[in-house]
């Protein structure tokens, strides 16, 4: 039976390889900032050099065997590649500075033990192998640590040529070579290190700015639960008391507990008005929390007939517009479906729309009309009020805002339309305006059908 090769073989071994690399090159978890980015790239460096090492100083015996030569072993490639392995060591400890250093020495040491040891005077072209610990100080240590090991090169260099039995060529140019390297790595070292500080800096710097926003974050979630427990609070402790004030005041009005006259029934009904307004003003700030809060509950029905609910929020209408000459006309299209949705939401939704067309339009008319297209209603409600300025209509949807048009108009919270757009979305729905100052506005509430993110309540 044919196989196929497993994809995650071939995806897996680059990730495995990174970790098995990351594991290796890890510096101690004391060496932290920058010194621990300069101890994981000494780690990798002297990774890499360990088995170049091995490999360069296993060459010559093996290429002698094969050939039938003798030679001997190199034993300072050998010393060499145990520096290289005691500074790996060290990098990944919190000695990483000492293997540092030791890896700038490496180079240095090399060339002074082959100098010393070997039995041919050593030839120019091989002491410029010194100047690699002048590279590798520029990588690890600051600019006085370079120029203190361009000067131990110029030291070996010199050293190896004075010596009984030293090269005896001109040097001058490799001297002339190593101050030049030494002076441009030096002044590269000294614009890294001040790049690095600046970087180290802004790292603290943005790291104290995250403790002080997640500082604020805290409190102000601590504040947003004194907000909520108070809101709570206020739901009892004030909505109560107003029903009571109302269901009484009513009974008095009623004649329940005795007769009273046509100016006290006057008075009585401004008296159940005002409490009615307050109780609505309560209900607005709480439905605002909790919207934004996100904890706002729908209670979802499959069956919701929205000509009926247009019908009784343009009933209310008309009685807001007592007193006033404006028209209110529906244009509802026939067959409208049921649709899924939590009733008394969409109710307030509408009402919302429509009172505040009613408070506008002192004159002229307010139409409605519901029509249905690819899935969704459309409710549109056009008024002649004052219109509202192109930079005033994004406020209208912003919570405790008022446009100048409404401040003339007696105020009020400013969430009426806040609430009437986010539950619309919480519908899975989308509400907007249009409007030309001084030529009215509609508003728009389009509403899914059956939207398949609601689910109705079972009982």
């Amino acid at each position: 039976m044919a196989t196929t090769a497993s994809p995650s073989l071939n995806t897996g071994n680059p990730t495995s390889f990174r970790k098995i690399w990351l594991t290796l090159t890890e510096p101690s978890s004391a060496v932290q900032g920058e010194n621990r980015r300069k101890a994981t790239t000494l780690a990798a460096l002297l990774l890499v050099f360990l088995p170049l090492a091995v490999l360069v100083i296993l060459v010559n015996p093996i290429t002698s065997i094969i050939s039938g030569v003798p030679s001997n072993f190199s034993i300072p490639g050998l010393v060499g590649v145990v520096f290289i392995f005691v500074a790996y060591m060290l990098s990944r400890s919190r000695y990483h500075e000492v293997a540092a250093y030791l890896t700038v020495a490496i180079p240095i040491l090399a060339v002074l033990g082959t100098a010393m040891t070997s039995a041919t005077p050593a030839s120019a072209s091989s002491l410029v192998y010194a100047i690699l610990s002048i590279t590798l100080s520029s990588l690890q240590l600051d600019a006085r640590g370079t120029v203190i090991a361009g000067v131990g090169t110029v030291l070996v260099i010199l050293f190896a040529h004075s010596r009984p039995g030293g090269t005896q060529e001109n040097i001058s140019t490799i001297l002339m070579y190593v101050v030049v390297t030494t002076s441009i790595m030096a002044v590269v070292s000294s614009i890294k290190d001040g790049y690095m500080k600046s970087l180290e800096t802004a790292r603290v710097q943005l790291q104290d700015q995250i403790v002080v926003i997640d500082q604020a974050r805290e409190r102000a979630e601590r504040s947003d639960q004194v907000k909520s427990a108070f809101l709570a609070s206020m739901s009892h402790e004030l909505r109560t008391p107003l029903n009571a004030v109302i269901n009484f005041t009513r009974f008095v009005i009623d004649g329940d507990t005795g007769p009273v006259n046509e100016q006290q029934t006057e008075l009585l009904t401004e008296v159940v008005g005002s409490a009615k307004h307050l109780l609505n003003l309560i209900n607005d700030v709480l439905d605002m929390s909790k919207i934004e809060a996100g904890s706002l509950n729908l209670f979802i029905e499959d069956d919701v007939d929205l000509k009926s609910i247009v019908n009784s929020v343009v009933k209310t209408g008309r009685g807001l517009l007592a007193g006033k000459t404006t028209e209110l006309q529906t244009e509802i299209e026939d067959n409208l479906p049921l649709i899924r949705a939590d009733r008394q939401r969409i109710m307030q939704i509408l009402l919302n729309v429509i009172s505040n067309a009613c408070k506008f339009t002192d004159e002229g008319q307010i139409r409605v009309k519901v029509t249905q297209k690819d899935g969704e209603v459309l409710i549109t409600m056009t008024d002649t009020g004052p219109g509202i300025a192109p930079e005033d209509q994004a406020m209208v949807f912003e919570a405790f805002k008022q446009t100048k048009t409404g401040l003339r108009q007696g105020g009020g919270t400013g969430l009426g339309m806040p609430i009437a757009r986010s539950l619309t979305e919480a519908h899975g729905g989308r509400m907007w305006l249009e409007s030309e100052f001084g030529k009215g506005a509609t508003f728009y509430v389009a509403l899914p059908v059956k939207s398949e993110t609601l689910v109705p309540m079972t009982a």
